[in-house]
């Protein structure tokens, strides 16, 4: 992911806004994106999160699979 070229964002003022969060992966890279073309990441919204793939990687807590 990128977001401009190195220093085509110095000095903007970020808040990083994602609709669903599981691992976390997509704000991450989305920050670092922003930061290498010089923007500051002041803050991230999440509107809504799941549990990790890894806490029930076969479904069995949610009556999913037999």
């Amino acid at each position: 992911m990128t977001a401009g070229s190195s220093g085509s964002l110095a000095g903007l003022r970020c808040v990083l806004v994602d609709d669903v969060l599981t691992t976390g992966s997509t704000i991450a890279e989305a920050a670092r994106a922003l930061r290498a073309a010089g923007a500051r990441v002041e803050a991230a919204v999440v509107i809504a999160a799941t549990a990790a793939p890894a806490r029930d990687a076969d479904n069995t807590k949610r009556g999913i699979l037999a």
